[in-house]
């Protein structure tokens, strides 16, 4: 497997919500060119897509890296006879040749590694707990903010009542601006780093650093 393809797949995902988080940092202290916490909010909300859409994209590169390292798994899966190292582009193309990723949650994602790639060569295995709950949060926000239906609606007020024991319902934008008071900075901050922690013990698992 080409390490330098494997490093820039972290480096790429980790650089880019360091970005973000410095940017709507900015755009939270903000004073002159975005004034209201409406503003604000909305700029927040707006930024749950993107980071989502990186999240997965960063889920299927590496599922092609590993991949590539051993297709064992992946033949054992479906039922074919392969060599054991193939080049990057034709995992690429095995990988997305499943089809369309619509990962709902971790859980998904685990299962989906556990179906195509080695044991050692599995780093999904690795995301902590907390990290994983706290990314199954932010797709509920996610679903909410993509689809505004009641469904999504009534699951996202859900999560709000189970794990931060809130009564009512509030527009994500607000929820992730709000001050979360054991770590002293606002939520948004949190959930970029439960994917961070996620990146890092799988990055430890294959060696990236």
């Amino acid at each position: 497997m080409r390490k330098g393809s494997l490093n820039l797949t972290f480096d790429n995902f980790v650089g880019w919500l360091k970005w973000y988080d410095e940017f709507l940092e900015k755009i939270y202290r903000s004073q002159r060119v975005v004034k209201t916490s409406d503003e604000k909010a909305e700029i927040f909300e707006a930024f749950v897509t993107r980071i989502d859409a990186i999240w997965h994209l960063f889920v299927e590169d590496l599922l092609i890296d590993c991949l590539n390292r051993d297709t064992s798994q992946y033949a054992k899966h479906t039922g074919t006879t392969l060599p054991k190292h193939l080049p990057r582009e034709q995992c690429k193309v095995m990988v997305t040749g499943l089809g369309y990723f619509d990962f709902k949650s971790v859980g998904d994602i685990k299962k989906t590694a556990r179906s195509i790639l080695t044991i050692g060569c599995n780093p999904f295995k690795k995301i902590p707990k907390d990290a994983a709950k706290m990314i199954d949060q932010f797709s509920k926000i996610r679903n909410y903010v993509v689809h505004y239906s009641y469904v999504s609606r009534r699951a996202l007020l859900n999560m709000y009542r189970t794990e931060y024991r809130m009564k009512s319902f509030r527009e994500p934008g607000r929820f992730l601006m709000a001050m979360d008071p054991q770590v002293g900075h606002v939520r948004f901050s949190s959930y970029i780093g439960a994917f961070i922690d996620a990146t890092y013990e799988m990055g430890l698992f294959l060696g990236v650093y």
